[in-house]
């Protein structure tokens, strides 16, 4: 069975073995490039530890918060994520940006459905207008799902990153999220 919970900074080591696990399989075994590090950054860097933790903790409205949710299995393994960070700029605090992830096993289950929800009803329930996104050009089924919330397409950067030998273009995708009652139960804050 799995199930979603909130992220605290005492996850981070599980957090970041999730994350490389993810990121190893990035343009690798016949899945997209969705990632634009060609290794994971996370389990051997205490500095990401450190702002992690602390962008956890920090009041949403404020400069640099995050908030993040976990899919974990049965055995408490995490198996998918879902992260929303707030801008270090203050006329941006409407907004929030989105990051997602499933390991590869666990795909086409509903996962990113699921958490695409929590996303919306976090927005609603904090009154965050805008949810704004990055993916790959040629990762499809992301973009498959975003475009099934809603999100349309807001900008092109050709050759933004150069991974596995390929240019790779990045796709700017944003929501505006209509202040309707949210769907879900959803902590604020």
């Amino acid at each position: 069975m799995l199930t979603v919970v909130a992220v605290a900074p005492k996850d981070f080591a599980r957090w970041a073995e999730h994350i490389d696990r993810l990121f190893a399989e990035s343009g690798r075994n016949g899945q997209p490039l969705f990632s634009p590090f060609e290794w994971s950054p996370y389990a051997a860097s205490p500095e990401r530890q450190n702002r992690f933790g602390s962008s956890l903790l920090v009041p949403i409205r404020d400069a640099n918060w995050m908030r993040a949710w976990c899919v974990q299995d049965a055995d408490g393994h995490i198996v998918g994520h879902l992260d929303l960070s707030g801008s270090s700029v203050p006329s941006e605090n409407h907004r929030m940006m989105l990051g997602i992830g499933c390991e590869p096993a666990f795909r086409r289950q509903g996962i990113g459905t699921m958490l695409m929800r929590y996303a919306i009803d976090f927005a609603v329930a904090n009154s965050i207008e805008w949810i704004d996104l990055c993916v790959f050009g040629d990762n499809a089924p992301a973009i498959a799902l975003y475009e099934r919330f809603g999100f349309i397409e807001s900008g092109r950067r050709p050759d933004r990153f150069r991974l596995l030998g390929r240019r790779v273009e990045d796709v700017m995708m944003t929501l505006h999220v209509s202040l309707t009652p949210a769907r879900h139960s959803m902590p604020t804050g």
